[in-house]
């Protein structure tokens, strides 16, 4: 068993320049994204019509797709919808890979939105704009399927391009500065891209970590001896706090201990300054449906 992995360890630096995709966005439908957008927004969607999807992934104050503080005590650290819709996995324990399924359980899990089937259709059917909106857009009515679709487009619509990163792979060598390239040397060389790569550098598959215990998933199940979904590091320069549990602030801080359990290693202070150097490249420009 060492020797295969010792083989899919090696394998994974030889094929290194072939493991990122540049962020290129996925095809959605506008009309629909901008109804998701106006019902991402809603707080009458909410049991007690105070918060609404936006409340826990913020697109504007500080154009995260994640908020700074914990909704609830031992609560899972809000994950950015920034890019989301790249994701091979969703949810802490990477359990669903389904951009719907999870749009679902966000709407109906007590940990998150909190609400019902029932109360977000008899909310928006009280509006004529919702009423009309969809009925323009499907031939039924308003219903589950329908607003879960419009949310997904809505998502698919954010995403964020053109990073320095972006450049790079595209073929312009000059996007990133030369800390920034050593800094991503690095980063395939200690074998940081083992798990995070892809459009997303992450998100694509589960690990086992020391970083937590006692936590609760999103259905309410102890999550102490599962394993957790690898996150994604696209914009990770503006999505602090840190890890599932938001438990670190700095982004330098968590490069260090990540380094530390994940892979045993020391870094010098050289080696940490390129590394947080190149992870803030991979910040994109804002969303066209969001300006």
């Amino acid at each position: 068993m060492r020797k295969i992995i010792l083989i899919l360890f090696f394998a994974v630096f030889a094929l290194s320049d072939e493991l990122f995709v540049p962020s290129l966005g996925l095809k959605y439908d506008e009309s629909k994204a901008q109804l998701g957008k106006r019902i991402f927004f809603d707080k009458r969607i909410s049991p007690n019509g105070t918060v609404s999807c936006e409340s826990c992934h913020n697109l504007y104050w500080d154009f995260s797709g994640t908020v700074r503080t914990k909704v609830h005590e031992n609560a899972i650290n809000p994950p950015s919808i920034i890019n989301a819709a790249h994701n091979y996995l969703y949810t802490i324990s990477g359990n669903i890979r389904s951009l719907k399924d999870q749009i679902q359980i966000a709407l109906l899990s007590y940990k998150q939105l909190g609400s019902s089937e029932d109360l977000i259709i008899s909310a928006l059917n009280k509006t004529s704009d919702y009423r009309a909106a969809f009925k323009e857009i499907y031939d039924d009515s308003i219903n589950t399927n329908n607003i879960v679709d419009v949310l997904e487009h809505f998502i698919k619509a954010v995403y964020t391009a053109d990073s320095p990163f972006d450049r790079y792979l595209l073929g312009n060598k000059n996007a990133l500065s030369d800390e920034q390239k050593e800094g991503f040397e690095i980063f395939n060389k200690i074998g940081c891209s083992a798990c995070h790569n892809g459009v997303n550098l992450g998100a694509n598959l589960r690990h086992q970590t020391d970083f937590h215990r006692h936590m609760t998933s999103d259905e309410g199940q102890d999550i102490k001896s599962e394993l957790f979904r690898v996150p994604p590091l696209r914009n990770i320069g503006r999505t602090a706090p840190y890890l599932h549990d938001g438990s670190i602030v700095l982004l330098k801080d968590v490069i260090e201990r990540v380094a530390k359990i994940q892979l045993a290693r020391s870094l010098s202070q050289d080696e940490l300054d390129k590394l947080y150097k190149f992870l803030m490249s991979l910040s994109g420009e804002r969303p066209r449906i969001l300006k």
